[in-house]
Formats: C-alpha cells, sequence, structure tokens
C-alpha cells in the first residue's frame, strides 16, 4: 500500500471500571479519594450529565427533605443568615449524592456556642486516621483539589466541644458506615456507575451521529485520482459542511460526469444496529432505578407507551409507600439523628427533630368520589386538570405548590408559574394553594 492512502478509523474508548481507591501518600496529611482525589467531583458529573440519575437523585431528595424540618420548641437558626431548615436541605443532597455531608461549626469566644454553615462535599478531604485507634482527627479543605498547590489547604479539627476555644474552626464530617470503607462514604447508588456513564456517553454518540450525519451513514468513493492531501482536506471539509448536522437533513447530491468510469460511488451505509441501542437504554434506566431502589418508574413520572398518570394512582401509591418505607425513612433517620446530635453539641439544644411529610396526592384535589366536605365543581374541575398532566408535569407543579407553602417564592411569583406553566385558571389555582380553605375557614 502506498504512504500516502491512509486510513483513519474512530472508535469509543473502554468506559473502564470506576471504583475508588482511598490511598495514603506523602505529599500531604490527607487520604485520596480516588486514585486522582477527584471522586466526589465525578460523582457529581454523573449528577449533573445523566438525566436518569438526576431524576432519581431529586425524586429521592423532594421525599426526603419533605416540607421541611419541625419541631416542637423552637428551632435555632444555623447561623445568622441561615435557618437549620436551609442546612438541611443542602446536607441532604450531599448525603443522597455521596453518602455523607460536612459542616463548618465556628465556635464563638467564650466556647459554648457555634454557628453552623455547609461545606461543599467536593471540597472535604480525610486526614490519615490515628495510629493508636484509627480515628481520623483532622480534616482538610481545599477551594480545587485538582490544583491544591496552587489553592491551598485549610485544615479543621473534627467536632469537639472540648476544644472550642483552641480550636474554634471544627468540621462535622457525617457518614453511613460501609463495610472496608472505614475512611470515607460510598453512594447508595454506586453500583450503577458505570450504568450513568453509560447514559452519557450513548446521549454523547447520539448527540454525535446528528451532529456529523456522514458518519456513519455514508461512504462516497471519487473514481478520478487521488488529489494531493491537501485538496483531499479541502474535499471533506465541504462536504462535511455542506451535508453534515441535523439542520442538513434532507439535503442531496448533484454530479456531473463525462464518463461513468469516473462517476463517485455514494454508498449509503445502513444502521444495523438500532434495537441494540433501544435495549441499552431500556437496560441503563433499569439498572439506574435499581440501584436508587426505586421500584417502579411511575414514581418519576415514566409510564411505558407515554401519557399521563391516569388510572395508576393506586399503583403509584403502593410504589410509593414502599420507597418511602425502604429508601426516604431511613435517610431521614441518619439525618436527624445527625442534625439533632449537631443542635445539642453546638446549639445547647435538646429539641426532637422531625420531618413534616409530603403527600404525593393531594386527596382533596385528586380524589372524584364524596369526602368529608362533599366535592365541588371547582374540585372535579381541578381534578379534569390533573389528569391532562403527565408525570413530570405533575411532579413540576407540585415543586411550585410545596416552594409557596415553604414560603420560598409570593403569591403573585405561584400564580404566573402556574397560570403560564400550567393553563390554570384563578379557581384551580386557589384549590392547589389552598387559598379556598383559607377563605372557608375565615
Amino acid at each position: 500500500m502506498e504512504k500516502d492512502k491512509k486510513f483513519k478509523f474512530f472508535s469509543f474508548g473502554d468506559i473502564g471500571q470506576f471504583l475508588p481507591k482511598f490511598v495514603e501518600t506523602n505529599s500531604g496529611d490527607w487520604v485520596l479519594f480516588g486514585k486522582d482525589n477527584l471522586w466526589p467531583n465525578l460523582i457529581v458529573t454523573l449528577y449533573n450529565q445523566s438525566s436518569m440519575n438526576r431524576t432519581c437523585i431529586l425524586s429521592k431528595y423532594d421525599a426526603v427533605i419533605g416540607k421541611g424540618l419541625k419541631a416542637e420548641g423552637e428551632v435555632p437558626m444555623a447561623n445568622p443568615k441561615e435557618t437549620l431548615s436551609e442546612l438541611f436541605e443542602k446536607c441532604a443532597l450531599d448525603y443522597i449524592l455521596h453518602g455523607g455531608f460536612a459542616v463548618n461549626a465556628v465556635w464563638n469566644k467564650l466556647g459554648n456556642g457555634a454557628d453552623l454553615y455547609h461545606m461543599d462535599f467536593t471540597k472535604v478531604r480525610s486526614g490519615k486516621p490515628n495510629k493508636t485507634n484509627g480515628q481520623v482527627e483532622y480534616y482538610y479543605s481545599c477551594y480545587e483539589w485538582k490544583n491544591w498547590r496552587k489553592y491551598g489547604v485549610v485544615e479543621l479539627c473534627k467536632l469537639d466541644k472540648n476544644l472550642s476555644k483552641e480550636r474554634p474552626n471544627q468540621i462535622c464530617y457525617a457518614k453511613d458506615y460501609s463495610p472496608g470503607n472505614d475512611i470515607y462514604p460510598l453512594s447508595d447508588w454506586v453500583g450503577a456507575v458505570n450504568d450513568c456513564l453509560t447514559d452519557i456517553q450513548t446521549s454523547i454518540f447520539h448527540n454525535s451521529n446528528l451532529q456529523n450525519g456522514l458518519v456513519p451513514s455514508l461512504w462516497i468513493s471519487f473514481k478520478n485520482g487521488i488529489p494531493d492531501p491537501q485538496e483531499q482536506q479541502d474535499i471533506y471539509t465541504r462536504i462535511n459542511e455542506t451535508f453534515s448536522g441535523s439542520e442538513n437533513a434532507g439535503r442531496f447530491f448533484i454530479s456531473f460526469s463525462d464518463d461513468p468510469a469516473t462517476t463517485p460511488d455514494v454508498t449509503p451505509l445502513r444502521a444495523e444496529n438500532d434495537s441494540y441501542y433501544i435495549q441499552l437504554d431500556q437496560r441503563v434506566v433499569s439498572r439506574i432505578l435499581t440501584a436508587h431502589r426505586i421500584s417502579s418508574p411511575l414514581l418519576l413520572g415514566i409510564r411505558e407507551g407515554g401519557g399521563g398518570l391516569g388510572s395508576n394512582k393506586d399503583e403509584i401509591l403502593t410504589a410509593y409507600e414502599h420507597f418511602n418505607s425502604t429508601v426516604v425513612k431511613p435517610i431521614q433517620k441518619f439525618l436527624l439523628k445527625e442534625f439533632e446530635y449537631l443542635l445539642r453539641t453546638c446549639k445547647n439544644s435538646d429539641i426532637t427533630l422531625s420531618i413534616e411529610p409530603r403527600t404525593l396526592f393531594e386527596e382533596n384535589i385528586l380524589t372524584t368520589g364524596e369526602s368529608s366536605t362533599g366535592t365541588t365543581p371547582e374540585s372535579l374541575e381541578t381534578n379534569e386538570a390533573i389528569r391532562s398532566l403527565s408525570g413530570r408535569q405533575f411532579q413540576g407543579l407540585m415543586r411550585i405548590v410545596r416552594q409557596y407553602n415553604q414560603e420560598k417564592i409570593t403569591l403573585e411569583q405561584a400564580k404566573l408559574m402556574l397560570t403560564s406553566g400550567f393553563g390554570l385558571n384563578d379557581e384551580q389555582i386557589n384549590n392547589f394553594l389552598g387559598l379556598n380553605e383559607v377563605e372557608q375557614n375565615g
């Protein structure tokens, strides 16, 4: 074969097996979180770029935080600018993502109270365990661990009230027990890391196919000689700019030739593996759901064949009850235990915290049968509006209602979003936000 006749072949690289290794090195006093010390950053990437993984995590998060923290006594502020519920919500998301969370406790000068601040879990690393008792006594924070020499590293001792005056800047590093992992936690969905990577790579692959429509759909062969390398590149560039990309779909070739022997061949390359990608997508979705212990995709608004919630209410309620018992409540139990410990240690408060649960369906607007107050034409009209929504739309609608109930958005903002986003009228909006009940009680 002549030297100038070269072929280029492109293929996907191996995704590889991604599980972190915890390594002690001589370059610092901390333990590496993964070989490159960037495992938490990979977890965040999987959260941001895998649509199915993000949906699962946000569904767990919404269920875990419910309508917010509550207690019989007064709940102290986490710090001068942040409520305890706001701190709890940040830590809950970190825990669902990483299997742990970190809180910075800054003690006052007297050492009898501390303000609590959320710490980004991706920026915290564990110190090396004490060789005598195996306990970690110090943790380290860095803005960007990839360039830790540039940004510097801050040392914090673990939360200890007895050292509040000597070491006023402390950290509570909370994590679940994980067999074989004494230093760092692993998220409960770690078994789906490769499937999340596959989800991302498959999406990139299909997007690339749309953006580069000639590969691998066409093989073009010119029969009028071999041009020099620069002319070959020019021809490739002109064809690529003219015909590749989704915006150029439907365009066609025109060829002029005075000799059939020099007529270019344009051979379509059939995609024989379409069914493979469909099966791959189904497998990825199934494994990610399994890793998150979500027994029914209906909880995420996913139903085979599309459509809304329809007559699946009983199945959704059963699946949600199982999800709540096996996934949500254990997470809430861990978080509440840790936050009550923080309050006792840093705020001198012995209050018992609980989470106000959110209901999957609001019975007063979803039930078409008679209730204790009767069924009004307005509630029936609202029911009809509900039935026309898909599962994802319903989740978005209830998120707006929840934000209004938690006073995160104003009444005017809630009305505007419900009107523009879902086409609800004033009576339906009042039913959703509970305004009619307030008027009746008033």
